[in-house]
């Protein structure tokens, strides 16, 4: 017992928190403090004994909670919340002009994230587009705003072009509790926007009025947009015969081929035979 009161008063304060791997320092168990006590003071009346600090971790830990946050508001599809740029695989496409254009895609999507400061302060996006579907337009994408997000703390709309379509004209219902201003103010204001599947359909004067408004916005106040699509901008006046949203994203965004093969069967056959072994054995 004396062996204890000594050790306690030459070294009174006590780490009580136990540390875990969740801190990549070692010193917290991953929430980020610390609990300490000091046991020369357990018996002092109205002095606080027990006590929190910030962890080295914490700062990281707030930053990871703002970015896990920002990319659940974004309206990225949960399949792609993983997907990052430089694990985009080019070696995955049978055919050696898929891969060549899928390296050249994925070094420009590289050097997209590493220099986007400048990007964003010339409101320059990318126009990722090719004829088949499932070529990995998406995904890609998607990569680049998952980087951003992460790497710059950039504030991202994800949204597929009929959908954006959808949302706006929900808006003339009487229960709405949007306006259609307030939807269309929400794609024009946001830091990265990310259009999927652009020029689908033949557009009507109304879907050509409302990709007009967001496009002009971004354009005039340097939002950078990312827009995937399975034709070119040249082609973009076929489907808005009206020419002022193709001039617009021309003017806005670089354009990227994208390879004329479709990965997502082949993705598909490989995610079924690891789902096969687990039903059948190997």
């Amino acid at each position: 017992m004396n062996a204890v009161r000594e050790s306690l008063e030459s070294n009174p304060i006590e780490i009580l928190t136990s540390p875990s791997e969740d801190c990549p320092f070692r010193r917290c168990d991953g929430t980020g403090f610390i609990w300490i006590k000091d046991w020369s003071k357990r018996h002092k009346k109205n002095v606080v004994d027990e006590w929190k600090e910030e962890c080295e971790c914490y700062d990281q830990l707030i930053k990871q909670r703002e970015i896990d946050k920002k990319l659940d508001l974004s309206g990225i599809p949960p399949i792609f919340k993983d997907a990052t740029v430089r694990s985009f695989r080019t070696d995955i496409y049978q055919q050696t002009d898929s891969r060549e254009r899928a390296v050249v895609a994925r070094k420009a999507a590289i050097n997209y994230v590493t220099n986007f400061e400048v990007m964003q302060e010339n409101g320059k996006g990318l126009y990722l587009y090719s004829d088949v579907k499932g070529s990995g337009k998406t995904r890609l994408a998607v990569s680049i705003a998952n980087a951003l997000v992460s790497q710059h703390g950039v504030d991202v709309a994800f949204i597929k072009s009929m959908d954006l379509i959808s949302q706006v004209r929900k808006t003339f219902k009487n229960d709405s509790e949007l306006t259609e201003s307030e939807v269309v103010e929400s794609y024009r204001k946001v830091g990265l926007l990310v259009i999927d599947d652009l020029a689908i359909k033949g557009a009507s004067e109304f879907e050509e009025r409302i990709f007009y408004d967001i496009t002009d916005y971004r354009l005039e106040h340097n939002k950078p947009t990312l827009f995937t699509s399975n034709v070119s901008i040249d082609s973009l006046e076929d489907f808005y015969p009206g020419g002022r949203v193709g001039k617009r994203i021309k003017k806005m965004s670089l354009e990227i081929y994208m390879p004329e093969e479709s990965i997502r069967d082949q993705e598909a056959d490989s995610e079924n035979d690891d789902f096969e072994k687990i039903l059948f054995g190997n």
